[in-house]
């Protein structure tokens, strides 16, 4: 299991890092951003979803993704970069924006994260990895109980059966109508549903379900990328290259020798 690079861990405040400001920039992620709202604030946006800013949430931005903040804005932070993976999966998967039941739990998590991060000791790394995956755990099981508990019996046994359904087909031509068809439901109903439950787009999703195939066998596999492409459900190489690079900010080779390097594998 590749354990996740720590680029910074803390506290934000808009009313000082971005004082007089009422919106910030749009950019694109490079790495997952775990953020716990400390008070009510202003508005996250990600991608085409938007949540109101209130402290029983956890937001996760992933790799790639588009994101600017209505002020005003408090919270704890993570920014980690993992490439793939069991913990790449579970972050990938979870919500972008999910409310929780106990946030003390991720506050107790956070504050931790925060006093270690800022401390020398020789245990710091161990002790962060460790705060880390129980997070990251947490989110996991958080997330998944949210969706379950959050729709009907009929709308979870829908979603659960379109996940599996769209892992099992990745090589298929996977346009909302085929999926919405696969599953005797309306496209435009599906899409509502989908989005809701997932809290991403099927587009979106199916992307990263391909790009994390992809790099499961970019790196276990000698298989041409052009072989990958199609055994990922990508229409040709070329494309396949584009948006691995659009959503990973490296080519699928450059990618391969970054984790050889600096893993070792």
């Amino acid at each position: 299991m590749l354990l996740p690079e720590i680029v910074t861990v803390g506290i934000y405040n808009s009313n000082i890092a971005a004082k007089n400001t009422v919106i910030s920039k749009k950019r694109k992620t490079s790495m997952f951003e775990i953020e716990l709202p400390i008070e009510d604030g202003g508005i996250s946006y990600i991608n085409s979803s938007s949540k109101q800013i209130k402290p029983n949430m956890i937001i996760c931005a992933k790799p790639g993704q588009v994101r600017h903040t209505r002020f005003p804005f408090k919270c704890y932070y993570v920014h980690m970069i993992i490439h793939s993976g069991t913990l790449y999966d579970a972050l990938m998967d979870a919500p972008d924006f999910f409310e929780i039941d106990k946030s003390e739990t991720y506050e107790e998590i956070f504050i931790k994260l925060v006093k270690h991060y800022n401390t020398l000791s020789d245990s710091k790394e161990i002790i962060l990895q460790s705060l880390l995956l129980e997070l990251i755990y947490t989110i996991t099981r958080d997330s998944t109980k949210k969706i379950k508990n959050g729709t009907s019996n009929n709308t979870y046994t829908l979603i659960e059966k379109s996940l599996k359904y769209i892992k099992e087909n990745l090589t298929e031509n996977l346009t909302l109508e085929n999926v919405a068809k696969a599953m005797s439901i309306s496209p435009i109903h599906f899409h509502n549903t989908f989005k809701t439950a997932v809290g991403k787009t099927l587009r979106d999703y199916i992307e990263e379900q391909r790009i994390k195939r992809a790099t499961n066998l970019l790196l276990t596999t000698n298989f041409s990328l052009t072989q990958i492409a199609y055994d990922c459900g990508f229409s040709s190489q070329s494309y396949f290259s584009y948006v691995f690079k659009r959503k990973m900010k490296v080519t699928p080779r450059e990618y391969v020798r970054e984790i050889y390097n600096k893993y070792e594998i």
